[in-house]
Order: C-alpha cells, then sequence, then structure tokens
C-alpha cells in the first residue's frame, strides 16, 4: 500500500471500500482490477492487477468521460508481501496487457510506478515497459515514474 500511497487496510469496512472502488470503476469505464490468486488447489489470494483510467493532466483518477482526449489507462498490480518475487504480478500483468489490448482496443498503456519500487519497476521491465517521464499528481504529491508499455501484437 505504501507504494500506492495509501495506508494499508487494517478493518473491514476499509477492505469493501477498495472492494466498492473497484466495481466502481468496470461500471465507469469498463476497467478495474481483477483477483490474482495461486493455481494451487487451495486457490489463495495473493493480490490484485488491474486498469483503471488516469487524466493525464494532473495523473488523478478519473473516467473516460470526464479525461476525455486526456484519459490514459493505466496497469498495475500489488500483491501481498509474503507471494512477491514468485512472478505472480507479471503473469497477471502480462495477460491483463494482451487483454486490454485484445479485447479493449486501448493502443496506450502506462503503470505509474514510484521511484523507490524497485521491484514493481522490474516487473515493468520484464512486461517490455520502458520509464518515460516523472510526473507529480495531483492527488499524492510524491513523484511518480510513467513506464510506457509497447503494445504490440
Amino acid at each position: 500500500m505504501q507504494a500506492l500511497g495509501k495506508e494499508p487496510v487494517s478493518a473491514l469496512t476499509e477492505a469493501c471500500a477498495m472492494i466498492e472502488s473497484g466495481i466502481a470503476g468496470w461500471r465507469r469505464n469498463g476497467l478495474g482490477p481483477f483477483v490474482v490468486e495461486t493455481t494451487a488447489a487451495d486457490r489463495q489470494v495473493v493480490g490484485q492487477a488491474g486498469l483503471m483510467v488516469f487524466d493525464a493532466r494532473d495523473w488523478t483518477p478519473s473516467t473516460w468521460t470526464d479525461a476525455g482526449t486526456h484519459a490514459q489507462p493505466e496497469l498495475g498490480w500489488a500483491l501481498i508481501r509474503a507471494y512477491r518475487g514468485r512472478g505472480y504480478a507479471t503473469e497477471a500483468a502480462a495477460a491483463i496487457r494482451d487483454w486490454a489490448r485484445d479485447r479493449r482496443s486501448i493502443d496506450r498503456l502506462v503503470s505509474l510506478i514510484s521511484p523507490g519500487n524497485v521491484a514493481s519497476q522490474r516487473v515493468a521491465e520484464r512486461l517490455g515497459a520502458v520509464p518515460a517521464e516523472t510526473v507529480t499528481p495531483a492527488g499524492t504529491g510524491r513523484p511518480t515514474v510513467v513506464w510506457r508499455h509497447q503494445l504490440c501484437g
């Protein structure tokens, strides 16, 4: 959560609010989070990965309609610490990137990554993304690197 500029979720009401926010994204934009889980028989939830829309004028969450020509889809991921480094984020993000291109006709995709988040930078690199610019989203006030994905295929 720190890399996302958020506090850890510690109460059921906070978790419910996060889930509702994700559902709202699907309703507004046709994009949102996916649950990332193991393939083992116990199917453990290990995190989430998905898409959301940002307004590239100030890098705040938005909708296709509100951002208009400044709408920028973003691919993000977050895993439970115990499951990091096992390839789950890369596998999930690659599948979502390809789905966005093939099923949603998205031709521009970025990932917003904090400069100190080396693990997410490595995931982005494995996905073929490259750092393009550093921005300061209005909502966080923290410098963030915009990684641009190549959507050929």
